[in-house]
């Protein structure tokens, strides 16, 4: 008896460690998920997918943007390898509107961000809504980072 109780013991905790693993694993995201398309009469819509991962743990694939100083506790993050002209351009961009703010932790605020280039693949919280950064920058999508 003691030891169909043990293997039931060993069933259940494999059973929560799957559960368990299968909660924590980010949903796929895709740029191409964010927004409707084509563009409608209403302008740029969020799609019903996008807000309902707001909160949600998401890993997405795309390429830092790079600037022409390093960014201090975010950067953004866009389907193509794109470059912003801050100098020359001031708060004016050609970024889409899919682009996502990423944000470090907030222990990392203060955190120089080089760029890095190629395709990256990032996993984090994702937030939806508009969001105007100290640079007056908006973006409609915020990926927040965990720490590492």
């Amino acid at each position: 008896m003691a030891f169909v109780r043990f293997l039931l013991g060993i069933a259940g905790v494999a059973l929560f460690a799957l559960h368990s693993a299968h909660a924590v694993e980010p949903t796929v995201l895709n740029f191409g998920d964010l927004l409707h398309h084509p563009i409608g009469p209403q302008g740029l819509e969020i799609t019903t997918s996008a807000k309902s991962l707001q909160g949600h743990n998401v890993r997405l694939r795309g390429y830092m943007v790079k600037s022409e100083d390093d960014a201090i506790g975010q950067f953004y993050f866009a389907p193509v390898p794109l470059q912003m002209s801050e100098h020359a351009d001031g708060p004016a961009n050609d970024l889409p509107a899919s682009t996502v703010l990423v944000k470090l932790d907030p222990s990392q605020a203060s955190w120089a961000v080089s760029h890095k280039a190629g395709a990256l693949v990032l996993e984090g919280t994702l937030l939806v809504g508009r969001h105007e950064d100290v640079q007056g920058t908006v973006s409609w999508f915020q990926l927040q980072l965990p720490v590492h």
